[in-house]
């Protein structure tokens, strides 16, 4: 048995740095905050994990770096869906799902909706498409192909209002496949105090958000802040 922990930028899949340096910070200013993502790449659960802030090299840096937690939506119900004439799609079993979108990512696949199509009714309405939350910019619709299991992009729909679609897009037409990671959270509350996670299963991922608050008056003006968070079994 192993463990290990793999870390990836915001977008869960490009590997991130150690370091947090955003370079020359101003006083009284926030730096943009950062997300980063732990992933437990080993074969076997890590317990009573954690994130901790650690100190790089001789900056000063860690004392002004805040930590959060992530907090995602959560991911929405299933739209309802009825067959409509035409003959764009395939014959056969389709699967549906929806996802939220936010400005910081967007949520794994909701609850899913069967339809099987007939000749001549190969177009599938969809209906009460669930809206999200505050902060949801705006929603995709995920299918199968015919008879698949792996669900793919349809469409955009780019407000948090409509509630209805008809899709005739053909299986060869699909986009990419629904996101395995949801990126929608933004930051909890912000503190310098240990943000404990508990147990984190293998090929699961476990979020952090990181920030530069500089107090005024500080006397660091143009100083390079460093430093980082550190994820742990305590």
């Amino acid at each position: 048995m192993s463990k290990q922990v793999t870390k990836y930028e915001s977008d869960g899949s490009t590997p991130a740095q150690n370091s947090y340096d955003e370079g020359s910070v101003l006083d009284g200013a926030q730096t943009t905050p950062r997300r980063i993502w732990w992933k437990n790449t080993g074969d076997e659960s890590l317990s009573n994990t954690r994130f901790r802030r650690v100190a790089f090299g001789a900056s000063d840096g860690l004392s002004f770096l805040e930590i959060a937690d992530d907090q995602p939506l959560s991911v929405p119900g299933a739209p309802n869906v009825a067959l409509a004439s035409g003959t764009e799609l395939e014959i056969g079993a389709y699967k549906y799902a929806i996802t939220f979108i936010t400005a910081n990512g967007e949520t794994t696949a909701g609850s899913e909706a069967q339809i099987t199509t007939t000749s001549g009714n190969q177009r599938v309405q969809l209906s009460n498409i669930p809206t999200g939350p505050a902060g949801t910019t705006a929603r995709r619709i995920y299918r199968t192909a015919v008879g698949g299991s792996q669900k793919k992009l349809v469409a955009t729909i780019n407000d948090n209002v409509t509630t209805s679609y008809l899709d005739q897009v053909p299986d060869g037409s699909l986009g990419a496949n629904v996101p395995t990671l949801n990126t929608s959270g933004s930051p909890g509350a912000w503190g310098t105090a240990n943000i404990n996670v508990g147990t984190l299963g293998v090929d699961s991922f476990a979020g952090c958000w990181m920030r530069y608050n500089i107090p005024s008056d500080t006397s660091q003006v143009g100083n390079p802040r460093q430093s980082y968070v550190q994820f742990e079994e305590a």
